[in-house]
């Protein structure tokens, strides 16, 4: 694997990202993902030089599926850049739970700026049969 270095560093504000309620924050996540990627756009990662799909277990996933902190809210507006220039780290079995399809994931770390403070975001990229890469969801650990 050819060595990488993150050289752009997504920034996004969390401005009125801050002021929603829980509820409305995952409503406006899904739909602010499934507008600007689910279904039109993918992404080339400069670290693999795979491409990742946008798809609706992402959508899923991203706004209803995992907790939401104050800060994960607004990165979905970078999501793309994130995953652009995102470092790849290891790989994950799949697990017993998994659609038949999913053969494991591939882990990744990112860092952005968040209301100009760096911030580092693990980004989880599902591997599903036929060779297709499909963004799942990001995890902060703050």
């Amino acid at each position: 694997m050819k060595k990488y270095k993150q050289t752009v560093v997504p920034e996004v504000s969390m401005g009125e990202w801050e002021k929603l309620s829980v509820y409305e924050s995952r409503q406006k996540i899904f739909d602010y993902y499934s507008t600007h990627y689910k279904g039109v756009r993918s992404v080339i990662n400069l670290h693999l030089g795979i491409c990742v799909e946008f798809n609706q277990r992402g959508a899923r996933k991203s706004s209803f599926g995992t907790a939401i902190y104050p800060k994960k809210k607004c990165l979905v507006e970078i999501l793309d850049k994130m995953i652009e220039n995102a470092e790849y780290t290891n790989w994950g079995e799949r697990k017993p739970t998994d659609p038949t399809d999913v053969i494991g994931y591939l882990n990744f770390k990112v860092k952005v700026l968040i209301d100009k403070k760096v911030e580092f975001v693990h980004l989880v990229i599902q591997v599903t049969n036929g060779g297709k890469f499909h963004y799942v969801q990001e995890i902060n650990r703050w």
